[in-house]
């Protein structure tokens, strides 16, 4: 199972529960990173970045729970890899329920690059062939439990 979206969504944190639930080893794509997603980012730039999160991504294998950074999707070819290891699954959230986990206003955000950034995201998730799941509409419990669904559904 990969799941992916924006940062806020979930990834790690539905992740994490599902790994423990089934008993399979978690592997956070921005972990593999050797430091702060964001500050590898300013630190190297996008080219570069973008790089090493390709090298990360040809360490993964199948057989784990794997939350990927906000970005990796947005890369075809990266796109293409990852169904060759396991199923993709987008968590979808809305920008309001974003902005509340990450801890920002939603009508300050709206403003912000960070919102621009989602607006832009937002069509290209939704292009992946992949399930989906509205992390808006369902409680953590919910959530978990089409995530297990989603297991054991080809």
């Amino acid at each position: 199972m990969i799941l992916f979206g924006f940062k806020g969504c979930g990834k790690s944190h539905f992740g994490k529960l599902l790994a423990a639930k089934l008993h399979l080893p978690f592997i956070d794509t921005d972990e593999l990173l050797g430091g702060s997603p964001s500050h590898l980012y300013r630190t190297l730039g996008e080219t570069r970045f973008r790089m090493l999160e390709k090298e990360a991504l040809l360490t993964l294998q199948s057989g784990c729970v794997i939350a990927l950074g906000g970005g990796t999707v947005l890369d075809p070819s990266n796109v293409e890899l990852l169904l060759k290891i396991g199923k993709l699954i987008y968590l979808e959230a809305s920008f309001e329920t974003i902005a509340r986990r990450i801890k920002i206003t939603p009508a300050f955000a709206e403003g912000t690059s960070l919102h621009t950034l989602y607006q832009a995201r937002k069509p290209i998730y939704e292009s992946i062939l992949a399930h989906r799941i509205d992390t808006d509409a369902l409680s953590e419990s919910g959530v978990l439990a089409r995530l297990c669904d989603l297991c054991y559904f080809r």
